[in-house]
C-alpha cells in the first residue's frame, strides 16, 4: 500500500486553532470559519480520532478538518482535507479501518467546470495511523450532483456509497474497492416503487454483503398518493440486489425514515430514525423511533422512545449490549422552540435506561457517537446556540461514561502515535489532487488514449523542455465495468524516453513525484526527427515528436 508524505501547508494552518480547556466537553475552534463534528472514534493508541467540517459564509460546506487528541481531547496533530481557496469540498462520514488508520466518505468540486458551482463527486480517502495519505479515489460523474455518503470495511477491501442528487432515479451509488483503492465494481440502483431514495449509511454483514440504510417515498401504484417510508436495500458481494425492503409497506398511517443500522451477533439488525404514527393533523409529526428486524426484513418490530415530535439520529453498542443513540426533541418554553441534541441509554426493546440532553436550553445538530474500549461514549456535533460549555457554531466533543455524566480528566502517562517512529507533522493539508481520478464508461470517449507533451522550443538546438501532463489516463476493464483512472501522482513511477526514427535508443530521465517539466540536451544528437515516449509502468501513456 503506497505512502505518501508529502506536507502541504495553508494558510489556516498558519494561525493556531482554539481549544477550550475544561476537561469535557471540548470545544475546536478553528479561527475565521465555523466548523461541526461529524464522528468520532478512539484511536489504537487510547488517543481520539474526529472528523469535522469548515464552513464558510452562510453554512457554506468548503473543507474537511481531521483532528488527533489525546485521551483526555488535547490536541496533538491535525489535517485538513480539501483546499478551500480553490475548490469546495465536503466531508460526510470517517470509519477507523483495521490497520488502526481511517477511511472517510466525502465530496468534492475539484475535478468539474466549476469548482464552487453545484456539482461534486464522491471521494473516498485513506489515512493511515500517522496521519499520511494511503490512498485516494474520486470518482468523476461530471454534469450530475453526487455525494459520497459513507464507506465501510470488508474483509478484502472497502465497500462506498454515494448520492446521486439530480438524477431521475438511480439515486444509490455503490463502489466495491480493494485494500488500495482500486475500483472493483460500481453499480447504481433504483427501485420501482420507491421514489426518491436517500442513502444514508452502509452496513457491512460478515458473509460480504451490505445493508443500504435509508428512505424514500413507497408507491405501490394503488394508494392516491406515495408514503415517506424507512428503506433497506440488501446488496450481495458482487454487487447485484439480494433484495429492496421497504418498512410498513402495508400500512399507509405509517411514516418514517432511518438513518443508521447496526448489527448484534443473532442476526438483528436495530436502526435509528423516526416514525409518523398517523395522518392525522396535529399529531402527524416524527417520533424518536428504534426499528427491529432481521437481515432479509422479516420480524420488523418499532418502538417509539418519545411521543413529543423528535427523531433519532445515530446509534452504537455499548459493552453490555444497550445501545446509545442520538436524536433532538422540540420543545416549546417561553413562546420560543428549541430543539436540544441529547443521548439515550436504550435496551434492544427501545426501553430509555438513561438520558441526557447534551447542550440542555440550547440546540444544535443531532451528535455522532462510538464506544471506547472502557466503554466511554464519544458524541460529536456542534451547537448553533450559546450555550454554557463555549461560542456556538464550533465542533464539539463530549465524553460520557456509561451513566451519561461528564468523563474525568485521565492522568494515565501514555505514549501517543507510537507507531509513527519518524514523528507526525504537527499540521498538513490533503488537497483531492493527490486523488486518482475514475471517469465512467460514458466518458471514456473523450480521453485520448496517449497524452500529447508539449516540447518548447522545437525544432530545438541544443537545450529544450518538456511538459508532462498533469494526468495520465489508464484504461481498465474489470468485470465488464469500463473506467478510465485519471492518476495524477505518476510521476515517481514513470520514465520519459527518447528514440530516433529507426527505433534506436537515444536517451531516458527518469522523473520525480510532482515534477512537470523535464529537460534535454540534444546539442549532441544527430539532425532529424525524434520520438519521445512517457511510459508508466512498461505502458505508454504520452508521446512528442521534436525536431533536432
Amino acid at each position: 500500500m503506497k505512502i505518501k508524505s508529502f506536507i502541504f501547508f495553508s494558510y489556516f494552518i498558519l494561525l493556531p486553532f482554539l481549544v477550550i480547556s475544561q476537561t469535557w466537553p471540548k470545544i475546536y475552534i478553528n479561527p475565521g470559519t465555523h466548523t461541526s463534528g461529524k464522528v468520532a472514534y478512539e484511536s489504537y493508541d487510547n488517543g481520539i480520532i474526529l472528523l469535522a467540517e469548515n464552513l464558510g459564509q452562510y453554512g457554506l460546506r468548503t473543507s474537511g478538518w481531521l483532528i488527533k487528541t489525546d485521551i483526555n481531547g488535547n490536541v496533538l496533530w491535525d489535517r485538513v482535507i480539501g483546499r478551500q481557496e480553490q475548490y469546495l469540498s465536503l466531508t460526510n462520514n470517517m470509519e477507523a479501518t483495521s490497520d488502526s488508520g481511517v477511511v472517510i466518505a466525502m465530496s468534492t468540486r475539484f475535478f468539474e467546470q466549476d469548482p464552487f458551482g453545484f456539482y461534486n463527486d464522491p471521494v473516498f480517502i485513506k489515512l493511515n495511523k500517522c496521519g499520511q495519505l494511503d490512498w485516494c479515489t474520486l470518482i468523476s460523474l461530471l454534469g450530475t450532483g453526487n455525494s459520497g455518503t459513507d464507506v465501510v470495511q470488508t474483509n478484502d477491501g472497502f465497500i462506498g456509497l454515494y448520492y446521486n442528487l439530480n438524477v431521475p432515479n438511480n439515486d444509490i451509488g455503490v463502489v466495491k474497492m480493494n485494500l488500495n483503492g482500486q475500483i472493483q465494481w460500481l453499480f447504481t440502483y433504483d427501485s420501482d416503487t420507491i421514489v426518491d431514495n436517500i442513502p444514508c449509511d452502509i452496513l457491512a454483514l460478515d458473509d460480504g454483503s451490505t445493508i443500504v440504510t435509508g428512505f424514500g417515498y413507497y408507491d405501490n401504484g394503488q394508494s392516491t398518493y406515495v408514503s415517506l417510508k424507512p428503506v433497506k436495500l440488501h446488496i450481495a458481494p458482487d454487487g447485484g440486489v439480494i433484495n429492496w425492503q421497504v418498512m410498513h409497506y402495508d400500512n399507509d398511517s405509517l411514516r418514517g425514515v432511518d438513518y443508521e443500522t447496526i448489527k448484534d451477533n443473532r442476526g438483528n439488525l436495530f436502526s435509528a430514525g423516526s416514525t409518523i404514527t398517523t395522518q392525522t393533523y396535529p399529531y402527524n409529526y416524527d417520533k424518536k423511533t428504534l426499528r427491529k428486524q432481521k437481515v432479509n426484513g422479516s420480524n420488523l418490530e418499532y418502538y417509539i422512545q418519545d411521543e413529543s415530535k423528535s427523531i433519532n439520529g445515530y446509534l452504537c453498542w455499548m459493552v453490555d449490549s444497550t445501545i446509545a443513540i442520538t436524536g433532538a426533541s422540540e420543545i416549546f418554553e417561553n413562546n420560543w422552540w428549541r430543539y436540544p441534541s441529547d443521548v439515550s441509554i436504550i435496551d434492544t426493546f427501545g426501553n430509555v435506561i438513561n438520558n441526557r440532553i447534551l447542550l440542555d436550553d440550547y440546540w444544535g445538530s443531532v451528535y455522532r457517537v462510538s464506544t471506547t474500549h472502557d466503554n466511554k461514549i464519544l458524541a460529536t456535533g456542534s451547537a448553533d446556540a450559546e450555550n454554557p460549555y463555549g461560542p456556538p457554531g464550533n465542533t464539539f466533543l463530549f465524553k460520557l461514561t456509561s451513566t451519561l455524566e461528564d468523563d474525568v480528566y485521565d492522568p494515565t502517562p501514555r505514549v501517543y502515535d507510537y507507531a509513527c517512529p519518524g514523528g507526525v507533522a504537527p499540521h498538513d493539508t490533503i488537497g483531492m489532487e493527490e486523488c486518482d481520478i475514475v471517469v465512467s464508461a460514458a466518458h471514456l470517449a473523450t480521453l485520448p488514449d496517449i497524452a500529447v507533451m508539449e516540447v518548447y522550443p522545437n525544432p530545438v538546438n541544443d537545450v529544450f523542455q518538456v511538459r508532462l501532463p498533469e494526468f495520465i489516463a489508464i484504461r481498465n476493464n474489470n468485470k465488464g465495468l469500463n473506467t478510465a483512472l485519471y492518476q495524477s501522482n505518476y510521476q515517481q513511477q514513470s520514465t520519459l524516453q527518447v528514440f530516433d526514427l529507426s527505433g534506436r535508443f537515444i536517451s531516458e530521465q527518469k522523473l520525480t513525484q510532482g515534477q512537470l517539466i523535464a529537460q534535454f540536451d540534444a546539442s549532441h544528437w544527430v539532425p532529424g526527427m525524434y520520438l519521445l515516449r512517457l511510459v508508466y509502468k512498461d505502458k505508454t501513456v504520452g508521446s512528442a515528436k521534436v525536431v533536432r
